[in-house]
């Protein structure tokens, strides 16, 4: 302990000065190294393959028996009539007569839907699902296949495909007489609310604050095991898709879709992830870059916590599920009806085979590639050092107070309470504003869109929230007498706690977060140059929830606009369309499925960003 300090006369020790003089280019080279790290892991050498966990699954050992393809294109051709005449809605009565005439326990579903945003707005709707109950079971245990509806009118591709196969496997499995679990035949209406419905209905229980008025179930199988969610717009299909991400970014457990990926190439389909095959030659330059930015595709669209498909609202429930969306490429060999079919039963044999529910495998992983994958104890470390730069900073810090021991009293964290009592104030504020501002819309009959109320709404916010901290935030550290030092070790301090705390549940969120705001918060401190300090200040705006929310739709919408780039003005417009529509999703899929992004963007990162923006202001040091 004398090599650090010295109890008798309180002063460093000179490994301990030498520490604090090196600790920015330590935490530099730790903040490089771990997105270095993070790099390379799309690399082949620094993945593992996939392989199964799970030995009951028996994928691919059994003889297919569906050979119902010429029935799935007579469904096929019924539903396009029936879509003819529902153009806006869902054939009900049809599809309800089809899983009658099967000999499924058939039922609907009604729930309706009130607008968060506006009570006056109500929707209905109603979905439909058969179940086949089992011969060699007491119906304890079922899976789940379901399909959204999708009306001509939609601008979604249409699922009428999914639909046909559905009914011509339900033919097939009815004759069956393997099954050990019910089956549930479930058709969807309004996409992601329909499910969300049916399951509130199904498990009795409400998580979307009453906005969601599920209704009531006939009938239920047992405990759902599995779900397979289908979106097939076509009988030729070349390419299946596998989307994993579900809400708040928690995904299926890896053997499910090991198990799907598997059995559709067994039947010669070209397996993609987020809709990019993998590279031919991963060893490569061009594969490791190829693979990064499948790992990166991954890394975003789990961070958003919005699900990328219907399956993804079954995960709270511990229900393992994935969606399987297919396309056609052109130039590649079709598959039709027939070999989806024998894929599909593959996977629902499989499910059937399980004797308990999925764990053997990996719940918190990474994909570079559709047969590569990154556990989370390969993943982890990375993070850690990006994590380890802000403490790194914060340690530092808090030993160099000794230097100056007469200002030791501006170094008690208590004093920060009233503070961080008034940024958490401004966070629910912030929570609560889009009700407020709605509703103040109104009253006021404005006449103003959703979009552009909230996010207006929250641009005067921000900039009366700005002028308020700057005034009101450092008087109170100045009373408090709380040098700039101890605000910024704080802040390195809870900030490094709550990216740990967000990476148990969505590592992805974390790291992106983490990768952005660890370098400003790192410097959010006064400093005597007037020009430093603006651009200080400068970069601290760019980090403020609603700059980030316009950087990243700007880069998304010239991802699909890239033709934009000569026109500036057109594409900053359709950006701020975006962001406007972006914040108001946020928003309602709060209030409607319990995504936590809004709410943590507001309640925990604002108030860590009024923290570092109030000491750029404090002078004391």
């Amino acid at each position: 302990m004398g090599l650090l300090s010295n109890p008798s006369d309180k002063q460093l020790s000179p490994l301990v000065l030498k520490f604090i003089a090196k600790q920015k280019a330590l935490s530099f080279l730790l903040y490089v190294g771990s997105i270095v790290w993070l790099a390379c892991l799309a690399y082949r050498q620094f993945n593992a393959g996939t392989y199964f966990s799970e030995n009951a699954l028996l994928p691919g050992l059994v003889h297919s028996n569906f050979k119902e393809d010429f029935l799935a294109r007579q469904y096929l051709a019924a539903l396009k009539g029936e879509a003819e005449r529902y153009p806006n809605g869902m054939p009900h009565a049809f599809i309800a007569a089809q899983f009658k005439q099967l000999g499924l326990d058939t039922y609907t579903h009604n729930f309706s839907v009130t607008y968060p945003l506006d009570q006056n707005e109500i929707y209905s709707g109603k979905n439909v699902y058969g179940i086949l109950r089992a011969s060699r079971g007491a119906s304890t245990e079922c899976l789940v296949m379901s399909v959204p509806y999708r009306p001509p009118n939609s601008v979604l591709t249409g699922t009428n495909a999914g639909i046909a196969i559905m009914l011509s496997l339900a033919a097939s499995f009815r004759a069956a007489s393997y099954w050990a679990r019910d089956i549930i035949f479930l058709v969807t209406e309004h996409e992601q609310l329909g499910v969300e419905a049916w399951l509130e209905a199904y498990h009795y229980t409400s998580s979307s604050s009453n906005a969601i008025h599920f209704g009531q179930l006939d009938a239920r199988a047992g405990a759902i095991q599995a779900a397979i969610n289908l979106e097939l717009p076509y009988e030729k299909i070349s390419h299946i898709d596998v989307r994993m991400e579900g809400l708040n970014g928690q995904l299926p457990n890896l053997d499910l879709v090991n198990l799907v990926h598997r059995l559709f190439q067994q039947e010669r389909f070209t397996t993609t992830l987020k809709e990019k095959e993998d590279h031919p030659d991963p060893f490569s330059m061009e594969g490791w870059i190829y693979s990064a930015s499948s790992l990166l595709s991954l890394m975003v669209s789990q961070a958003t916590g919005v699900p990328t498909g219907n399956h993804g609202l079954f995960h709270r429930f511990g229900i393992e599920a994935l969606t399987v969306a297919a396309s056609y490429k052109k130039g590649w060999h079709g598959s039709n009806f027939l070999f989806i079919g024998r894929a599909i039963e593959g996977i629902m044999r499989s499910l059937n085979n399980l004797q308990e529910r999925f764990h053997q495998s990996f719940f918190f992983y990474l994909l570079p590639a559709t047969n590569r994958y990154i556990s989370i104890g390969v993943y982890m470390p990375p993070f850690g050092l990006m994590i380890g730069a802000m403490l790194l900073q914060a340690v530092a810090l808090y030993i160099s107070r000794k230097e100056k021991p007469n200002e030791n009293e501006s170094w008690n964290f208590l004093n920060l309470g009233s503070f961080l009592l008034y940024s958490t104030i401004c966070g629910l504020i912030f929570h609560s504003a889009p009700e407020k501002l709605t509703g103040f819309n109104r009253y006021m009959a404005l006449g103003l869109s959703t979009e552009d109320v909230v996010f207006g709404g929250f641009c005067i916010l921000s900039i009366v929230h700005c002028m308020l901290t700057s005034t009101f935030g450092t008087r109170t550290l100045c009373t408090q007498r709380l040098s700039a030092k101890c605000v910024q070790c704080a802040i390195l301090l809870l900030t490094s706690t709550l990216m740990y705390a967000v990476a148990m549940g969505n590592v992805s969120l974390a790291v992106l977060t983490c990768l952005v705001i660890s370098p400003v918060f790192s410097i959010a401190k006064a400093v005597s140059q007037r020009f430093f300090q603006y651009c200080r200040r400068l970069l601290l705006i760019l980090v403020h929830p609603l700059c980030l929310l316009f950087i990243a739709t700007f880069i998304d919408t010239y991802r699909v606009f890239p033709e934009e780039i000569n026109q500036p003005w057109k594409l900053l417009g359709k950006t701020h369309s975006a962001a406007q529509r972006a914040l108001v999703y946020a928003v309602t899929d709060g209030m409607f499925y319990g995504n936590w992004l809004f709410l943590a963007g507001t309640t925990l990162y604002l108030p860590l960003w009024s923290l570092a923006w109030a000491n750029m202001s404090n002078s004391s040091n």
